[in-house]
């Protein structure tokens, strides 16, 4: 396909912006307001807009489907000519885009992706595609350090399978060698599909948690998850008594960054839960005047969100993205002999509402810093920040102060936090799962020094009791296990030698000695 243009300039009706976005989403709700509000801001702005120079933003919905955003980005550059491309755009989606039109090379595709997967999983990047996100290594880092903190040796992680052209196993790949670093690795994995291409969701969330249930492993990373997904697993998770003592969850960025807007039921079954993000300065004029703003409007568009109508990071980096493209089409047309539109976007250097946009290899060159947060009770608290160069924190100033790094970079501590079950003490990220036989301990019931082993029946309890030094020894070497060890101890009437004779028969028997 191709399309044959005229010189790429305004029109009578000012230059041109196109945004594909999901109005069925929370985050495409929010970043189609973002948007029109960076439009407006810009006519708005002595010292940037003139009669003369008007931004026309044009907004088609993807209905969260990649046929459909790259139809409607093909659309966009076709019949409304527009000059810059800004959505949730994988750098597969810009790359077929870019081959069904020989135009889209010389037109700017920012993408407001919640993250950036880089080279080499993917093809190289094409200079015109531009991510408005950081790299999806660091998140990956970031996730590995909580895990590196607290010593669980293997996760499972948890993914809904992208409804985007892009490489999910990317996710996978970036977790395995962050986790690497931590001596921990990811056990298992499980994709599901999209919870729009499922005709009974919830039932199979369930199937596939029950499969996760009968394991051993207790540490879930939820990696990459619609609002609505996390929504039912967590729910159905409850249900199944996957959120109480002894169960880990972590979620990244793309749910913790929106659990501002989701209702208490959500919260009510997300307790104990553990999230990254990404940390933006809520303190500055610029943003509490845009807040108020976003919140009035957002309330009026969308009366069913009145009760969480607070702006996300991703309304904000939709804000930064038009506002960079306004930015450089204003300088493109001031100049003689244009650089063209895509190098002056990548020359943005400015501060934004989502932080400092600038630009080093086609994506957010600063270094995001994440606030841990722990969901309980009606909301969530911050425990503690994390970055790549200063590790843990406990205050966000406090990152400037550290000198110190320890390792892999772990450094700080973070607060105590309340784990599912309300539990304070830090699971050891393992238990018994169904089906699994505990460990057989072979104590010698007749030894001769019963101060080291001594088995004895307690008629009060009706049980037989089994003491000792060497017991003590070993439950204090158990409890040192950074894993939870379930084992039984069962008493041997006979010899010695016969007791290492069924060790050896496999009868999954250790002998313990006195």
């Amino acid at each position: 396909m191709t399309n044959k243009r005229d010189d790429g300039g305004p029109t009578s009706q000012g230059h041109r912006i196109g945004g594909v976005i999901d109005r069925s989403s929370r985050v495409g709700k929010e970043q189609k307001l973002a948007m029109e509000m960076a439009v407006h801001d810009f006519h708005d702005d002595d010292q940037m807009s003139t009669s003369s120079y008007k931004l026309v933003l044009h907004l088609v919905d993807s209905y969260g489907n990649s046929a459909q955003a790259l139809s409607a980005a093909i659309d966009l550059i076709d019949r409304k000519e527009a000059e810059a491309i800004v959505g949730p755009l994988s750098l597969h989606e810009a790359s077929v885009v870019c081959e069904l039109n020989n135009v889209t090379k010389d037109i700017p595709i920012i993408s407001i992706a919640p993250t950036a997967i880089s080279p080499p999983l993917l093809p190289p990047q094409p200079p015109f595609f531009i991510q408005m996100s950081n790299d999806v290594a660091t998140h990956m880092h970031c996730i590995a350090a909580i895990v590196g903190h607290f010593g669980w040796r293997k996760v499972t992680a948890i993914y809904e399978q992208s409804t985007r052209l892009s490489t999910d196993s990317g996710l996978i790949i970036h977790l395995s060698d962050s986790l690497r670093a931590v001596d921990s690795v990811v056990e298992r994995h499980i994709g599901i599909p999209p919870i729009s291409s499922l005709t009974n969701p919830r039932l199979f969330i369930e199937e596939e948690l029950k499969k996760l249930r009968s394991k051993s492993n207790r540490v879930f990373i939820l990696i990459q998850s619609s609002l609505d997904f996390a929504a039912i697993l967590f729910e159905k998770a409850k249900q199944m008594g996957m959120m109480g003592k002894g169960y880990v969850w972590i979620v990244s960025d793309d749910i913790a960054s929106l659990l501002d807007s989701v209702g208490p039921s959500v919260i009510s079954n997300m307790q104990g839960v553990i999230g990254l993000k990404t940390n933006f300065i809520d303190t500055t004029e610029s943003y509490r005047q845009f807040r108020i703003r976003f919140r009035r409007n957002f309330t009026s568009e969308h009366p069913e969100e009145e009760e969480h109508p607070d702006p996300s990071i991703f309304a904000l980096r939709a804000y930064d993205a038009t506002w960079a493209i306004a930015k450089a089409m204003q300088i493109s047309q001031r100049e003689r002999k244009p650089k063209g539109l895509v190098n002056h976007i990548l020359s943005s250097d400015f501060e934004g509402l989502s932080g400092r946009i600038r630009f080093n290899k086609g994506r957010l060159s600063e270094l995001p810093t994440f606030r841990i947060i722990n969901v309980i009770g009606k909301s969530y608290r911050e425990v503690a920040f994390w970055s790549l160069v200063f590790g843990f924190s406990e205050d966000f100033i406090k990152q400037d102060e550290m000198k110190k790094r320890i390792g892999n970079g772990l450094v700080g501590d973070l607060d105590s936090i309340y784990w599912p079950g309300r539990e304070r003490t830090v699971p050891k990220g393992w238990s018994l799962g169904e089906g699994e036989t505990r460990l057989k301990i072979g104590v010698p019931a007749r030894g001769a020094f019963t101060q080291f082993v001594n088995v004895w029946y307690d008629p009060s309890r009706n049980k037989t009791k089994v003491t000792g030094f060497s017991i003590e020894v070993f439950k204090a070497a158990v409890k040192r296990l950074r894993y939870d060890l379930s084992y039984v101890f069962v008493p041997w009437n006979g010899s010695y030698d016969e007791m290492v004779a069924e060790v050896h028969k496999k009868a999954q028997m250790v002998q313990m000695f006195d």
